[in-house]
């Protein structure tokens, strides 16, 4: 959503989300990046740019400082309020608002006319929507899988229908055990997953398994269908977010064979 009428291409652009900086670097406009935030780490060139917040606080006195004609915003990232005061600073502002797995591919044609690359925003856009396609015919009617996606460790964290990533595990023939939970990315127990016993355990840490070895009754540690996954491709929807996807099929697909091997 863009706020304001851009009367020529974004030269000094402002990128408040990770997510956003890779597609701008996507769309071929990663010169006209003049600040980002914290966690904003690909690609390469994006580590050269200078910081001015965070996921929860944004310096409003520094965005205006360095006179940006174009700000990316994250609605989910608790940013609205500052996108209320830009635009009534005139200064433009297009808000990412990202809900489903199919805002990828829209989200690169509207990016890709806001920053004033049409072509190559329609041209992504058409790749993603190929690449979704194609997953979604090899995978999507195959015997589903039945998954636990662990978010975060310490409190433990899911997510629901209500997170895109769960079209992901969707689009790949899985079931998410949380899918009916009423918050995006709810908390549980142990004792949750122990007593849904699903198939297949994802881990959006390298380091944290969340000692799921501990109880060998799951049918996930049974067959050692236990994997991890990169968050940043994971919960950044972006171009990489396919490679991710392409990973967790595979991962599903691995666990389907094996656990219904024995059925």
């Amino acid at each position: 959503m863009i706020s304001f009428t851009l009367s020529a291409k974004p030269q000094r652009i402002i990128s408040l989300a990770p997510h956003l900086t890779e597609q701008v670097y996507a769309l071929g406009a990663g010169d006209k990046l003049i600040a980002t935030v914290d966690y904003a780490d690909y690609p390469e060139a994006a580590k050269a740019l200078p910081r001015i917040g965070n996921y929860q606080y944004i310096s409003l006195e520094s965005v205006i400082a360095l006179k940006p004609d174009l700000v990316l915003i994250w609605q989910q990232g608790n940013q609205q309020h500052l996108a209320d005061k830009l635009s009534a600073l005139n200064i433009a502002v297009y808000v990412s608002k990202p809900k489903q797995l199919a805002a990828l591919s829209e989200q690169f044609v509207q990016l890709g006319k806001v920053l004033g690359e049409p072509e190559q925003g329609l041209a992504l856009s058409q790749y993603t929507q190929q690449q979704l396609n194609h997953l979604a015919q090899q995978y999507q009617q195959q015997r589903k899988v039945s998954v636990f996606y662990q978010m975060w460790h310490t409190p433990l964290r899911s997510i629901s229908a209500k997170s895109w990533i769960n079209d992901g595990i969707t689009l790949c023939g899985g079931e998410n055990i949380m899918a009916e939970a009423l918050a995006p990315y709810p908390l549980l127990s142990e004792e949750w997953v122990l007593a849904a016993d699903p198939q297949a355990i994802i881990v959006a840490q390298w380091e944290f398994s969340h000692h799921w070895d501990n109880w060998p009754q799951l049918q996930a540690v049974k067959y050692n269908n236990i994997y991890h996954i990169d968050p940043d491709k994971a919960h950044r929807l972006t171009l990489r977010t396919l490679d991710n996807l392409k990973q967790l099929c595979s991962m599903l697909d691995k666990s389907r064979k094996k656990t219904h091997s024995e059925n």
